[in-house]
């Protein structure tokens, strides 16, 4: 289905992003001044919003008077602002304009609003989109440009009473577009193929299906864009388990009627398909035999890149995607940190898992993990050290002041002047059962050696901090990518237990000192973890911000994944 306005569009985009790099680069030959700059701009734009006036931002001439006007925040100390400015105050935390909170995905604890000013959109449409075309432009063969690409984006909003809207930004897309919903879906479709009715769906909507349907349709896909890795796997294993119902609809051009759609959203599909005989009978034969090994290219031919938050941390759906999925050549562009909050780093490249800090898009400080509390001891990022991991304190360009965001990052190197960093692990996902501070990363390297040394295929894990039992210990919940019915139990829970002592050697303390146990572990049934991400979308939160649960926080989350335990029989 490519087409010359397809060629078009990507071939602006990547013009466009191209000179965004050129301008980064530039950027990153002397951060520090940039991001003074950007922080007394700051104070000075909002040193009469009732918090500047607080904390003295008339009296702030330098990031010493900013430390010691401003203390460190954590969200509830915005809170209260937030609920008077949802009422429609103004001027309070910020002097920006804002008609928009974004909603975090309230994976752990209640969701949060942050404030989407025009500054802080234009941060996000720069550096999460602009520079990435601009990284594929220069590093992915020009055919990219040919074909479309597979988004699996979906975002959409309610409407407080006092007129301002809160969800995810994208719902707000079609505000900013001259013809409103029906020329954003013209726009969107000229370079993804998801219909408007996928990206901004009403409530209840089979948004897999949506976004599936489409882009099996469409043989020219090049490549896909998404939040994270473990979307795409979602997306992909949606389609394995779905195809032959996927093949008969574009076959006959109709839509199931088991897919849950409202009466208009399933009468305005219609009129955007139409039967495809010659492609149902290629996916068809792709698809005889049962789900082949990396049948992505298989599908889509000219199959040429990802994009989204992957490499370290979601090493193990990196790993599965290249492995089943798409195979090796696959130009990988891991976005860099970010959140509903901001940005702070963007991608270095492509099949790299390093990003460079975006000195221009925040004023980050950086906290030493092993200093706690401590923030006598915070950094700029002209005092960081290659090796040691930081916790990010951030300054927004939408009134969240010395933010702590509880996300560590490793410093790895330099690009010109400025860092370089890989996300490590979520400081307050931590388990800490007696002092032994181990991290996600600890986690996830113990259960990949695991994996590796008893041959079994992973698609996902989660560990719950069991505070049950006396010593205390790890319940590690292996979910594989196909059903085990006998295992030697007793040599996996030796291999774990020996594994996470190499990953966190003060294990090992805990356990001679009977303050630990050996850790028990179980297997889940397959899917688990795409079920729990199911329910929590149908729960209200957004598929595109759920991170994996790798460790177990809550009650609900603990009844969730125990109950999907199997039953293994031990060899």
């Amino acid at each position: 289905m490519g087409n010359s306005s397809t060629f078009m569009a990507n071939d602006q985009a990547a013009t466009i992003g191209q000179k965004v790099l050129e301008d980064f680069i530039e950027e990153t030959k002397n951060p520090m001044e940039l991001t003074t700059k950007l922080l007394l701009k700051l104070v000075e734009d909002n040193k009469d919003t009732e918090y500047g006036k607080k904390h003295n931002f008339a009296d702030i001439h330098s990031i010493e008077d900013y430390k010691k006007n401003v203390p460190v925040n954590v969200y509830d100390d915005f809170a209260p602002y937030l609920e008077r400015m949802m009422e429609g105050e103004k001027n309070i935390l910020t002097a920006y304009v804002y008609n928009h909170f974004n909603e975090t995905s309230g994976t752990v604890g209640n969701p949060k609003v942050v404030p989407m000013t025009e500054e802080q959109s234009g941060v996000f449409a720069k550096y999460n989109n602009q520079l990435m075309y601009g990284i594929l432009g220069k590093n992915v063969d020009p055919d990219w440009k040919d074909g479309r690409g597979f988004c699996t984006s979906s975002g959409n909003c309610r409407t407080l009473p006092s007129g301002l809207t809160v969800g995810e930004a994208s719902a707000k897309m079609a505000d900013y577009i001259k013809g409103g919903r029906d020329a954003l879906d013209a726009m969107i479709r000229s370079v993804y193929t998801s219909p408007i009715e996928g990206l901004n769906p009403e409530h209840g909507i089979d948004t897999k299906y949506v976004h599936t349907r489409f882009a099996l349709m469409d043989r020219e896909v090049r490549g896909m864009v998404t939040g994270f890795y473990s979307v795409i796997v979602l997306f992909l294993r949606y389609i394995e388990d779905n195809i032959d119902l996927l093949i008969n609809d574009i076959e006959t051009g109709t839509i199931s009627d088991e897919i849950s759609l409202t009466d208009g959203v399933r009468e305005s599909l219609m009129k955007k398909i139409e039967p495809m005989p010659e492609r149902a009978a290629e996916l068809r034969e792709i698809f005889k035999d049962g789900v082949p090994e990396c049948w992505v290219r298989k599908v889509w031919p000219k199959f040429a890149y990802l994009t989204g938050a992957g490499g370290d941390g979601f090493e193990v759906y990196d790993r599965l995607i290249k492995e089943h999925y798409t195979g090796e050549g696959i130009a990988n562009i891991y976005s860099g940190i970010t959140a509903s909050e901001g940005l702070w780093s963007v991608p270095s490249g492509v099949n790299d898992f390093d990003s460079i800090l975006a000195p221009c898009a925040a004023f980050v400080e950086f906290q030493p993990v092993e200093a706690g509390d401590d923030f006598s001891k915070i950094c700029t990022m002209d005092q960081l050290e290659v090796g040691k991991v930081y916790e990010l304190v951030v300054t927004n360009l939408s009134g969240f002041w010395r933010y702590r965001m509880s996300d560590a990052v490793m410093v790895t190197g330099f690009f010109n002047k400025t860092p370089k960093v890989q996300f490590m692990y979520r400081v307050n996902r931590t388990i800490n059962l007696a002092e032994e501070k181990t991290t996600e990363k600890a986690l996830q390297i113990a259960v990949e050696a695991t994996c590796d040394e008893m041959g079994i295929d992973l698609a996902d894990f989660s560990v719950y901090p069991n505070t049950d039992v006396t010593p205390n210990r790890y319940d590690f919940l292996i979910e594989p990518l196909h059903e085990i019915s006998r295992f030697d139990m007793k040599a996996l829970q030796e291999s774990i237990f020996k594994n996470l002592v190499k990953a966190n050697p003060v294990y090992m303390d805990c356990y001679e000192d009977h303050w630990l146990d050996k850790p028990e572990v179980c297997f889940l049934q397959p899917q688990t973890s795409l079920l729990y991400r199911d329910m929590m979308v149908y729960r209200g939160a957004s598929m595109n911000q759920l991170k994996p649960v790798r460790v177990i926080m809550n009650e609900r989350q603990r009844k969730f994944f125990f109950a999907l335990r199997q039953e293994m029989e031990e060899e």
